[in-house]
């Protein structure tokens, strides 16, 4: 960690040192913003904490998965369970990985059928994405539940010009074989974009040797195939309608938790399973009619969204002392809305929005766990259940020519489970242009509603005891703030900024476990965390751009004989891009990622307990090549110095990977 510090010092005292003469205009584009306020915003005037992840860098980097987006992004920590296609959370500014809203082109993309409906990035694939905005603090006036810690949103390509496309084609070590298509085009009444991927590798053993209990590594591979569509149809001057869509077919293997019984540590092991498999099955849908009136004044948007979701575990017992597993989660939602915005003058829009989501969860099957020398443990699952929530929200977005700007919002969200939920929040900034100066704040409340599984689900066990859902559960609430300046020097090549943010979150929803070895879910914990956020972008000459940015966060819990503490989220977490053009035709990346000691989750026998665990150091790095107009050629190593370790206790990462392939544009 401290070389990583003493490097990014040197490389902010070294820029701040250069003359001015030396560096040449910039290019000053200010990009726009949409999920800040849920309108198109420059970004000189938005008030919150943004990240943009542009198609452009998902090309130079060679991104294939949201997932690899998402690392190294200011306060995001990624933990991914071992390989591609296993399961990958995301914890943003300290939050857990169920306080994070993730949209895809409108549709919340998380999944009812889990238990925590928390979202599994680890399918989550970019074919035809444009971009992706991270939005960071509570963000539930405008998205309801879950956006505790903040918004993910993915935005894909809106087709225009003449019908065009591109084809690539990818291998790599560890039997890598990937295909993508992609096509788009415009005309006066349709514009159309059209994604499809198919990823497969072999992977390596998601288990850490010392766990293999001698054996030799057993591959857990992955395949997925995923398709993303966008279609607009112009009725009129002042009517378009807007289909999105988005399917996805992926299967992973995955070795269990818990393995063998050993009698000596009256504990499991975890094993190797070559036979255990995660299928999932997931399509996002949406349409909405946008209708222009009042000569631009009034925009509307009728919306209907649907998300489903089907995911079976399938593990035979080969062995007798192995698992068996046969679970199928389904969830699904219908969400309808609709929204307006008033632009009442230059200075103020006004945006008004209301709408009903449903939601049904349907868990069935059984878990059963070989314990020598007592008989088999069976966990059942037998849970099925919905919820309607209604939702109305109201926001004043605000800009004034002295360089004041800000939005002022409030939401309510009335779920049938428990009373109704009010958020408000309100962020503010001001932007000096002589200095170039942007000074932005924000303070907001927000909350994630119990799940389905959380209020009513059931499973019960062959030993007497059961994991029964408390349908007494409150919402876990927050109230979070942050204050931040950016700064930009030299003509605009370089820039500098600091955040700093807090966040309390109370009736934090735990898992419970009475004398008679019952379980539900109850309100037992609060945190508060607090942190810094620093970030880096220098343009160091015509054909190089440094980026750099550091996280530094605090997470205090209230209750400290709670039965789970926080963990997997480091205190410290940073990350260095370098993206160069080394010719007209020829450009590369490195980036590396620090992630710094944190405390983690091991499983026993009766408990689960917690362990430190030590930092790790990765680097990725991209080359590519066009020879023509048409052609591109490419490659990327990721892990490129065959780092061994363990984003989460138990689940290995994979080693290094290499892939080369070729992209035909026509």
């Amino acid at each position: 960690m401290k070389f990583f510090q003493n490097v990014s010092l040197l490389l902010l005292s070294s820029l701040s040192a250069v003359p001015a003469s030396l560096f040449a205009a910039a290019d000053t584009a200010d990009p726009v913003i949409v999920t800040a306020t849920r309108a198109a915003t420059p970004g000189s005037e938005v008030g919150s904490a943004v990240s943009v992840i542009t198609s452009q860098q998902i090309e130079q980097r060679q991104y294939r998965t949201l997932a690899d987006a998402l690392r190294g992004m200011p306060g995001l920590r990624v933990v991914q369970a071992g390989g591609p296609g296993q399961q990958t959370s995301v914890f943003m500014r300290g939050t857990s990985s169920s306080h994070s809203l993730v949209l895809i082109d409108g549709v919340d993309a998380a999944d009812p059928g889990n238990p925590s409906r928390a979202v599994d990035f680890s399918n989550l694939l970019l074919e035809n994405v444009e971009r992706i905005e991270i939005v960071r603090g509570p963000q539930s006036t405008l998205y309801g539940s879950n956006a505790i810690g903040g918004v993910i949103n993915i935005i894909t390509r809106q087709g225009e010009g003449e019908p065009s496309g591109s084809l690539i084609m990818e291998a790599g070590n560890h039997s890598t074989a990937n295909q993508y298509l992609n096509v788009q085009g415009a005309g006066s009444v349709l514009d159309y974009s059209l994604g499809l991927t198919h990823m497969k590798t072999n992977g390596d053993s998601v288990t850490p040797e010392r766990l293999r209990e001698g054996k030799d590594a057993e591959a857990d591979g992955s395949r997925n195939y995923s398709a993303s569509s966008r279609l607009g149809i112009r009725l009129s001057d002042t009517l378009k309608l807007n289909l999105f869509g988005r399917y996805t077919d992926a299967e992973s293997e995955y070795d269990p938790e818990v393995g063998p019984f050993d009698p000596a540590n009256f504990a499991f092991f975890t094993a190797e399973d070559d036979d255990a498999r995660l299928k999932s099955r997931q399509y996002f849908l949406r349409s909405e009619a946008v209708a222009v009136l009042l000569d631009g004044r009034w925009d509307m948007t009728v919306a209907a969204s649907y998300t489903h979701y089907d995911r079976k575990t399938a593990n035979d017992r080969d062995d007798p002392s192995r698992t068996l597993e046969q679970v199928r989660y389904f969830g699904e939602a219908l969400d309808l809305s609709v929204e307006n915005d008033f632009y009442l003058s230059e200075s103020h829009t006004l945006t008004l929005g209301a709408g009903s989501k449903k939601e049904d969860l349907d868990v069935d099957g059984f878990r059963e766990f070989p314990s020598p020398p007592f008989s088999p443990f069976v966990i059942s699952e037998t849970t099925e259940a919905d919820a309607r929530t209604n939702y109305a929200w109201f926001q004043d977005q605000f800009n004034f020519a002295s360089g004041v700007f800000g939005t002022l919002g409030i939401r309510i969200d009335d779920h049938e489970d428990f009373s109704a939920e009010t958020t408000w929040r309100t962020t503010a900034g001001y932007r000096h242009e002589p200095t170039d100066t942007r000074i932005t704040a924000s303070i907001g409340t927000g909350f994630r509603a119990p799940s389905l599984f959380e209020l009513h689900g059931f499973s019960p066990n062959n030993f007497g005891s059961a994991y029964s859902g408390n349908p007494d559960l409150d919402p876990e609430t927050s109230i979070g703030w942050d204050v931040g300046i950016q700064q930009a020097l030299y003509a605009g090549r370089l820039t500098l900024g600091a955040t700093y943010f807090e966040n309390e979150i109370d009736d934090m929803i735990q898992l419970v476990t009475d004398a008679s070895f019952n379980q539900t879910s109850a309100n037992v914990d609060a945190v508060q965390i607090r942190g810094v956020e620093t970030s880096l972008d220098a343009e160091l000459t015509q054909r190089a751009r440094l980026r750099i940015n550091y996280t530094v966060q605090d997470i205090d819990q209230d209750d400290e004989s709670a039965d789970t503490e926080v963990v997997r989220r480091p205190q410290h977490q940073g990350s260095l891009d370098i993206d160069y053009r080394i010719s007209n035709t020829l450009d590369g990346y490195l980036g590396i990622d620090y992630i710094g000691p944190r405390k983690d989750i091991i499983l026993a026998w009766d408990s689960a307990e917690t362990i430190d665990v030590k930092s790790y150091t990765t680097a990725n790095a991209t080359l590519a090549w066009r020879p023509a107009r048409d052609w591109r050629l490419f490659g990327r190593v990721n892990n490129l110095t065959d780092e061994h370790y363990e984003p989460a206790d138990g689940f290995q990462a994979l080693g290094r990977w290499v892939v080369v392939g070729a992209q035909l544009s026509f």
